[in-house]
């Protein structure tokens, strides 16, 4: 179930053995375990990754609840047995493609290479929740409107960049005023990060009663970027996410008022976490984003 749900999150049976740190082929056997004994598809698959059928994300639906359920208890009773985990439970929900994140991961695993650990994706709220229950050891979210009581972090900033048709008009462009985007047709998912990049579009774009154009979807981002190859709409995103490479699809970075966009970054854990593997990566963390108002 955990190699499902993880190539439901990342859309690619390739990024989620990534994710969980097995081979490619671990992931297709298990799926294909489940189809078999269910009696039916979990998902399309398709040269560029995989979608959910509809029988497949109501099954997944109900499988996230069955593991998370199944988490909580082994998280309890290897608290009470041990006092303390080894294995690293980390929380994300943007691409680990390229950028600080994955850098940081890479990092990481060359210094502890014996550690393992397990990537958790889902909205901030579910993984702070996740946090707070020991479900998750840290998690990486956005900063905007963040409430967060326990032991954070302010980590890197991400620019913003602008997901085009390659036929488009501005695709010669290199850098893109986010005013030649006024008209354009906004993609955009109801899951983090996308109601931050939604306000950031609404508040650079929006004058008085005239809005931009933004259809939201209830998928993650993922799912909806294929659609701006056929010429559906242009979706902004964070840049981490330049190492997705879809057919039809270019990227380009935007601007507003001779700035970059961005959203910050940080990292959410709880201080009575007692976890040696959670100390080693939040010294990391630390050392390469200083804490400069430590609390």
């Amino acid at each position: 179930m955990r190699a499902a749900l993880a190539a439901l999150d990342q859309g690619s049976f390739r990024q989620a053995a990534s994710a969980l740190g097995v081979r490619p082929g671990t992931i297709t056997f298990n799926i294909r375990r489940i189809e078999r004994t269910i009696g039916f598809s979990l998902f399309v698959r398709r040269r560029d990754g995989v979608s959910p059928t509809p029988d497949g994300l109501s099954f997944l639906e109900n499988a996230r609840l069955v593991v998370e359920d199944m988490e909580a208890l082994g998280s309890r009773s290897e608290a009470m047995r041990r006092g303390k985990g080894r294995r690293l439970t980390i929380g994300f929900y943007t691409s680990v493609s390229t950028g600080h994140l994955r850098a940081t991961l890479t990092e990481f695993r060359r210094r502890h290479p014996e550690t393992p650990w397990r990537f958790i994706n889902g909205t901030r709220q579910q993984l702070l929740v996740d946090v707070e229950r020991g479900l998750v050891d840290v998690a990486i979210v956005t900063a905007g409107g963040l409430k967060w009581h326990e032991a954070r972090l302010d980590l890197w900033s991400e620019r913003c960049i602008v997901a085009l048709p390659a036929g488009h008009v501005l695709a010669e462009e290199t850098v893109i005023e986010w005013t030649r985007l006024r008209n354009e047709r906004f993609l955009a998912s109801t899951l983090d990060p996308g109601p931050e990049i939604t306000d950031l579009t609404r508040t650079i774009l929006g004058r008085g009663a005239q809005q931009p154009h933004i259809a939201m979807h209830d998928t993650p981002n993922h799912f909806i970027k294929p659609f701006v190859g056929d010429s559906k709409g242009v979706m902004i995103d964070c840049e981490s996410t330049i190492g997705e490479s879809l057919p039809g699809i270019i990227y380009r970075a935007v601007r507003h008022n001779d700035a970059p966009s961005e959203l910050r970054f940080v990292a959410c854990w709880r201080r009575d976490n007692p976890s040696p593997s959670l100390q080693s990566f939040v010294s990391l963390l630390r050392e390469r984003h200083p804490d400069l108002f430590p609390s």
